[in-house]
């Protein structure tokens, strides 16, 4: 065979090969292959103002896995898997026509009309084949403030009240639970209970926390536009009151008169009432310790035994600073006494 018919011959045979080759390439591309998948879904609202709720599922949860069947080119699945791994499908809701609307989705369509279409992907089979949503509307409402002082006590001046600013917090919510903020008048609480150390009887400007109040506190879809508020508020000092049973009682008179009588308590019944007192909590909470820093008093003159008897003096209740008796009527208390001359000295 001459060199120039075999050299064709070997052209011809390569050229047949990759023609079988690219045949074969191009049939093993078209082969259809079916697979079934997990295809994370998220359900989105067609424009802004609009909540979407799955029933069964933790409010705020729009997302959703489910089993779909896909057939494709075998050529075709290196694209659709990398799909499935680094995207979540979308699929777009309706606009409601009602306020708390309830919309069922078909997820076979929509899947197909997904970018799932653009890898040459078709869904065969949903498993669920439909997923019901709930769609609110929602508005803002400006809710008003109240204030929750703990173990704070305020004061109670008319003038010295709490100020807020802003007066109003804007809250993002559905509808129908803004219509059950303006019906019952709901308002934010302003958490001055979460405050450690706070100045008392001066006025003071602190940032405070907010909580929403309990009829909406489980609600979905629920947001503040802010966390915290600024109040300007005044506390009372802080008081502690204690019930003491036993008071040392002290005579208080003249060394001339002690000298001429012997003066002598009666102890009766009504010797000495149980005394209440009220005053600044660290100043109660030394009594406490301490009752006998406490003693109360009687003060006789010489003009006083001039009087027939039976003989009795008022009682003073001595206290500290900032502290006050308020036993019931503490002015009546009157303690007995007796007294008798002393034998004259020779």
């Amino acid at each position: 065979m001459k060199k120039g018919v075999l050299l064709e011959s070997l052209e011809t045979v390569l050229v047949v090969t990759v023609i079988t080759m690219l045949i074969w390439l191009y049939a093993e591309g078209e082969t259809i292959l079916t697979h079934t998948r997990t295809i994370k879904v998220n359900f989105v609202a067609p424009t802004t103002g609009l909540a979407i709720t799955l029933p069964g599922q933790a409010p705020g949860t729009t997302t959703l896995n489910i089993s779909a069947t896909l057939q494709a080119s075998s050529g075709d699945w290196a694209r659709i898997d990398e799909l499935l791994g680094s995207e979540t499908i979308e699929i777009e809701v309706k606009v409601p026509a009602t306020d708390d609307e309830k919309q069922t989705l078909n997820l076979l369509e929509a899947l197909n009309h997904s970018p799932l279409a653009d890898v040459r992907a078709f869904v065969k089979e949903v498993v669920p084949a439909t997923e019901t949503v709930q769609v609110r509307t929602l508005e803002f409402v400006d809710m008003g403030l109240r204030i929750e002082p703990g173990k704070h006590e305020l004061s109670s001046e008319k003038t010295e009240e709490p100020v807020f600013s802003p007066e109003k917090i804007r809250v993002e919510m559905p509808s129908k639970d803004a219509a059950l903020v303006r019906n019952q008048n709901l308002k934010l609480t302003a958490h001055l209970d979460r405050l450690e150390t706070l100045s008392e009887g001066t006025q003071q400007n602190v940032s405070v926390e907010l909580s929403l109040p309990p009829q909406l506190q489980e609600k979905p879809h629920v947001t503040l536009t802010q966390e915290t508020v600024d109040v300007k508020f005044i506390l009372d000092k802080q008081t502690d009151q204690i019930d003491l049973e036993d008071v040392q009682v002290r005579l208080t008179t003249s060394d001339a008169l002690t000298w001429q009588y012997r003066i002598e308590i009666v102890r009766t019944q009504r010797f000495l009432p149980v005394v209440t007192l009220k005053g600044p909590k660290e100043v109660i909470s030394r009594i406490k310790e301490q009752p006998d820093l406490i003693r109360a008093s009687i003060i006789l003159r010489h003009s006083d035994l001039q009087e027939p008897p039976p003989y009795s003096a008022p009682l003073y209740i001595d206290v500290p600073q900032g502290v006050t008796d308020i036993s019931p009527n503490p002015a009546e208390t009157f303690i007995d006494y007796t007294f008798t001359e002393r034998d004259p000295q020779p």
